[in-house]
């Protein structure tokens, strides 16, 4: 994958209006993942938690209320500044995915939401989270018919017949990345074992498609998002063992998550 994609999607979360519009639809729906997300890699209080692309923050703010010293990560320093207002108690700097400015095993536990389809190498982000902590647990997109936040608005566009923009940099399939056969390949090749999948679903109310159009799919929040549709999926590992489980979480609105596996042979 190319620099160009990276520097595409970094472009699109630092621009000025980014983090009200995402936070207006796409935030709302994601940061519900962020509990069965915890819950995957099963922290508690006194814990310590990495939430790398963590946005406008939501899931570091959600770690920081169970009582864990939660420090999130991202690109943004718009998103970021929206989350230190919204969830003063946490750390939360600038960083990138790809390499993590921390020393091996610093947290007890390292998640990603709804990220993979946003960097050139998926690869290496589930290895730099398995690097950082004995846990690891990633979200995704499910598919396009399920993920209906999503699959509405690539409906719309192929009932259209628009044809997609050329010279565009290409990320990572968001519909690949759904596949439960890809995340587990992704955590098997980060040293991950004894991985569990499984589906979060619910149902977002929306004010009608003039909200999606307004908020969501025109803008900002449209820039970054355009060059690859996928779904939501997760992930979680633990070095306490050598078993663990991984679950993939959705919404009808719909991410999809995977969550916990284990790092094998850790102690």
């Amino acid at each position: 994958m190319s620099d160009a994609f990276k520097e595409f999607e970094v472009a699109g979360w630092r621009e000025p209006v980014r983090a009200d519009a995402y936070d207006a639809v796409v935030g709302r729906v994601t940061a519900r993942v962020a509990e069965p997300l915890l819950d995957a890699v099963g922290i508690t209080a006194g814990t310590s938690l990495l939430d790398v692309a963590t946005a406008t923050g939501h899931v570091a703010g959600a770690a920081s209320a169970r009582g864990v010293r939660a420090v999130g990560v991202d690109v943004s320093e718009e998103m970021l500044a929206r989350a230190r207002r919204l969830y003063p108690g946490v750390e939360f700097a600038l960083g990138d995915a790809e390499e993590l400015a921390f020393v091996d095993d610093t947290f007890d536990a390292a998640v990603a939401a709804f990220l993979l389809h946003h960097v050139p190498s998926p690869e290496r982000v589930v290895a730099e989270l398995a690097r950082v902590a004995s846990r690891v647990a990633v979200t995704q997109w499910d598919a396009g018919e399920r993920a209906r936040l999503i699959g509405l608005l690539t409906d719309a566009i192929a009932a259209a017949g628009v044809e997609p923009t050329t010279g565009r940099p290409v990320g990572p399939s968001r519909e690949r990345l759904a596949r439960n056969e890809e995340l587990r390949r992704l955590l098997e090749n980060a040293g991950l074992g004894d991985i569990r999948i499984d589906t979060v679903a619910f149902v977002e109310p929306m004010r009608g498609s003039d909200e999606l159009w307004r908020e969501c799919w025109t803008g900002a929040s449209t820039r970054a998002r355009s060059s690859s549709l996928s779904r939501p999926t997760c992930a979680s590992g633990s070095a306490t063992s050598s078993n663990g489980s991984s679950s993939r979480t959705g919404t009808t609105g719909n991410p999809r998550a995977r969550f916990r596996a284990h790092r094998v042979g850790s102690a």
